[in-house]
């Protein structure tokens, strides 16, 4: 007898109140049968989501994230295949929109030839212009790319989180790494896909290569999105746009989530595209309005309402 196939479950989170979204989506998400999908509709980036998954199902979750749109994001939830405990590579990739529906053999296979690598925060784990000879997938942890200039100056592009994949830009057009990818936490850990190894593999499966291409229109998208936000608006609100991820959706001021505790304000001014002196007034104003609060110099808690406020007040 075949297994019964259960159809996907939605909810369009948008039209909950906030304060009951994560509880309702966590209900959901534990009466998921095998095989079965959680397809979500959100507002915003659903980062608090994803960092109270981590937290909650650590490494027993799959999550592939789309944005489709201004004020429209979609996040497709389930759980992963079950490995043997001594496949960590497998686990991992596994976790990755695109490889989380390959079959056995071809999972063997890459995880056969991948490394698995630990990056100290701060640390390079592919360089701008060269040719990197992988395709990376981010276990634990962050990587960020970041743009940098001919005079030195970094922007920061987008973040690269568990289960995220990196380096598909010069998978395809087997050209130079067009930014640099660096740790952004502490604690991450990358797997390291060859890329002759994983292009022989995409010839024979088209599902994989669309899992590669959406995740390059993703990444055009949050490029695009960061060029947009720099010729268009202001430093404060591209700060506050910055911070705004990092907020938990509840009332008043909340710890803020990580790394942001532990972010220089020269990360934050690669993010808003500015310099570190300019950040530091906006952050000033931003204190003084009670959208975040300092310690030390860093951001330990910030308030999710104020921030947007700010955005949409500009």
């Amino acid at each position: 007898m075949e297994p019964i196939q259960h159809p996907d479950l939605q909810l369009d989170v948008r039209s909950l109140p906030p304060p009951e979204r994560h509880r309702r989506i966590f209900a959901l998400f534990a009466s998921l049968h095998d095989g079965q999908a959680l397809i979500l509709i959100s507002d915003h980036e659903p980062r608090p989501l994803r960092t109270e998954f981590d937290r909650v199902h650590g490494t027993q979750f799959v999550w592939m994230q789309r944005q489709l749109g201004d004020g429209r994001w979609e996040v497709r939830l389930c759980r992963p295949r079950a490995v043997a405990p001594d496949a960590a590579i497998e686990a991992g990739l596994l976790r990755s929109t695109v490889f989380s529906q390959a079959n056995q053999n071809v999972l063997q296979e890459l995880a056969h030839y991948s490394r698995r690598v630990a990056i100290k925060r701060h640390h390079c784990v592919a360089e701008q212009g060269v040719l990197w000879p992988y395709v990376g997938v981010v276990e634990t942890g962050i990587v960020q790319a970041q743009l940098v200039t001919a005079a030195g100056r970094e922007q920061a592009m987008y973040d690269v989180l568990p289960g995220d994949l990196f380096a598909e830009t010069a998978f395809f057009d087997r050209g130079h790494m067009s930014m640099r990818h660096v740790a952004l936490t502490a604690d991450t850990i990358v797997l390291l896909l060859p890329t002759e190894r994983l292009r022989a593999v995409v010839e024979h499966d088209r599902t994989i290569r669309q899992q590669l291409e959406e995740t390059a229109a993703q990444h055009t998208r949050a490029i695009l999105g960061r060029f947009e936000a720099h010729l268009s608006l202001p430093t404060m609100l591209r700060v506050a746009q910055v911070l705004l991820p990092y907020a938990a959706p509840a009332l008043g001021l909340t710890e803020a989530l990580a790394p942001l505790q532990k972010m220089t304000q020269v990360e934050l001014a690669a993010s808003a595209g500015t310099g570190k002196e300019v950040v530091s007034r906006a952050l000033a104003e931003l204190e003084v309005f009670g959208a975040i609060r300092r310690d030390g110099g860093h951001i330990v808690k910030l308030d999710r309402a104020k921030l947007v406020d700010v955005i949409e007040r500009e």
